[in-house]
């Protein structure tokens, strides 16, 4: 099992520099198990008091930040993500959360997979950044040359991939072969479906390593089958997200007059968390639109009996741009 290092002196210093008095800890699934002995070693070093959200934690854009000013906290401490989006209301501190974890053992099991490349671009998620160097010197000594994925204005490292903002990749694609990601096939496939360039997944969690590549052709199949059914749809619903990193009410609305003018009956629906069983009791929507995480329409569009689309997808479904544009900029 994999342990994290979560930085509880770090977090401590934090506390007694913002004198936070109500804090507010949210932490992913995977990380939970800590949860209460560390609200026992923060409770224990500080006159702080400490609550736990089991809310989802799916990303920096999920800050639950509703749920701490119902408690009137003075702080959110935010696990395992970088920030993603600017509150000042309440303070938010994001920690990253380390593994503890070997990478060697899974660079080993990759040399094949990579043995036909040279010029190879390097990402990963947050947790193993502290490990980057070594992932490169590693792949130096078998002859690769190494280019870290730059940060950019939302990512907040070099080196570093989420699941939504693939540009720091793309940053690169001129000057490299292949692309060697480390961490799961939510990252893989949202990496081989951003780009042009061929995608290795080395998972060491899971201990295997994937090419990328077929998953990619059944997932942009798919896509086109969905808007393929769209085309066909006279009822729409615009999918609003309330998180605060998801949030862009000026791109639902827009999406609704185009749709209104292409003689489209189209509606807006507000939603925190977004989920299959909620959407399908809309029973007279014949295709969704998400203006929300790009992800939910890729990877639970098989989990609804309707299309759901991204923005430029549904362009494509009204006429406002082709499919051939989607691909030459990548899906997401």
């Amino acid at each position: 099992m994999t342990s994290y290092d979560l930085d509880v002196d770090i977090l401590i210093s934090e506390i007694m520099k913002r004198k936070a008095r109500r804090i507010l800890i949210q932490l992913p699934d995977g990380l939970k198990t800590q949860a209460i002995e560390l609200s026992k070693t923060i409770e224990g070093k500080t006159s702080s008091e400490v609550f736990l959200s089991s809310g989802a934690c799916y990303g920096g854009c999920d800050v639950a930040v509703d749920q701490a000013r119902l408690l009137h906290a003075d702080l959110i401490v935010h696990y395992g993500h970088s920030r993603f989006v600017a509150i000042n209301d309440p303070q938010i501190v994001f920690l990253d959360a380390k593994a503890k974890l070997d990478l060697i053992p899974i660079l080993k099991k990759a040399e094949n997979e990579l043995s036909n490349w040279t010029k190879i671009g390097l990402s990963t998620t947050i947790q193993h950044l502290n490990e980057l160097e070594i992932v490169k010197e590693y792949l130096s000594t078998l002859g690769k040359k190494v280019t870290i994925t730059p940060k950019t204005e939302s990512i907040t490292h070099s080196g570093q991939i989420i699941g939504c903002d693939y540009t720091p990749l793309k940053a690169i694609d001129g000057e490299i072969e292949v692309f060697l990601i480390i961490g799961s096939k939510f990252h893989g496939l949202g990496a081989s479906i951003a780009t042009k360039k061929p995608v290795i997944l080395a998972d060491p969690y899971a201990n295997e390593v994937v090419n990328m590549a077929r998953m990619k052709n059944i997932t942009v199949l798919q896509r086109y089958a969905a808007i393929d059914k769209a085309r066909h749809a006279q009822k729409f619903a615009v999918i609003l997200g309330t998180k605060p990193g998801q949030y862009d009410l000026k791109e639902a609305t827009r999406l609704k007059k185009m749709l209104t003018a292409k003689g489209k009956t189209a509606s807006i629906i507000v939603a925190d968390e977004i989920r299959p069983d909620s959407l399908e009791n809309f029973t007279d929507v014949q295709a969704f639109i998400n203006t929300a995480c790009p992800r939910i329409a890729v990877d639970d569009a098989e989990r609804l009996t309707k299309p759901i689309l991204l923005p430029r997808e549904a362009l494509v479904a009204i006429g406002e741009l082709t499919w051939e544009n989607i691909l030459d900029q990548g899906l997401l």
